[in-house]
């Protein structure tokens, strides 16, 4: 009796730290956005005006908060794919307004310059647009932590002939060596970063891309730049379905 007490103990216990950085990363969200939410008033001058410095700091708080944020979301979806627990909501969106907006919201945050090709219509396919959104910030994230404060990135996004879109995110920067793209979708391997991150953001481009059906393809050159390409199919495919990355 005292055994199986004993070993129910240990499984609970591994159970918890098994369950620890999904738990610390969901936590961690709720005061980081209390305290972006405030940064934001007080950037609106809601309370009364800053001073230049003032509006200075306030911004740095905002944005800084804002990618810890995404670092503990990061965390937080790759626990979920871990452990099976994550969960899509389909429904009909346009690749081009995410693309669009989310690219806006990184040029505020990260200040480096970005450019998006997006021209023609809408680009409607039937997917889970929270996951699309926080795919492509993780594309731009990562090439502005690895191309530089002097280069340029740009995010094309077209229709596929055979349905589906194809979403390209280029910079200029140093390309990477064949060490980095080798770890690129290693979990924990942050390469010859410029920024900080967890090292995690890649790993769950993989993975969200794979599970809405569609794949990841990587073309860089040492001195010249990188493109991470992303293939997303117009409808997602069943639960039978099976990628060539799975296989």
């Amino acid at each position: 009796m005292r055994a199986r007490r004993r070993q129910a103990q240990l499984a609970a216990r591994v159970d918890m730290l098994d369950r620890q950085p999904a738990v610390v990363s969901h936590e961690i969200r709720t005061p980081l956005a209390l305290v972006r939410g405030a940064a934001e008033l007080l950037a609106e001058e809601t309370p009364g005006p800053l001073t230049p410095i003032q509006a200075t700091f306030v911004t740095t708080i905002a944005d800084n908060t804002q990618l810890v944020i995404d670092m503990a979301e990061n965390m937080l979806t790759a626990a979920k794919f871990e452990s099976g627990g994550i969960q899509t909501r389909m429904e009909l969106v346009d690749i081009r307004a995410v693309v669009s907006g989310c690219a806006r919201e990184v040029r505020r945050i990260l200040g480096t310059p970005i450019r998006v090709e997006a021209s023609g219509g809408l680009i409607p396919i039937v997917t889970d647009e929270n996951q699309v959104r926080q795919m492509v910030w993780n594309l731009v994230n990562n090439a502005a932590r690895h191309a530089g404060p002097d280069s340029a990135i740009t995010i094309s996004v077209r229709a596929s002939s055979e349905g589906g879109c194809t979403i390209s995110v280029i910079d200029d920067g140093s390309g990477m060596t064949d060490t980095d793209l080798e770890a690129l979708f290693a979990p924990f391997s942050t390469g010859s970063t410029r920024r900080p991150g967890s090292g995690l953001g890649m790993m769950v481009v993989k993975r969200i891309a794979v599970s809405l059906g569609g794949r990841v393809m990587v073309d860089t050159d040492v001195g010249r730049g990188t493109a991470i390409v992303v293939q997303l199919p117009e409808h997602v495919p069943g639960p039978d379905h099976v990628s060539e990355e799975d296989r």
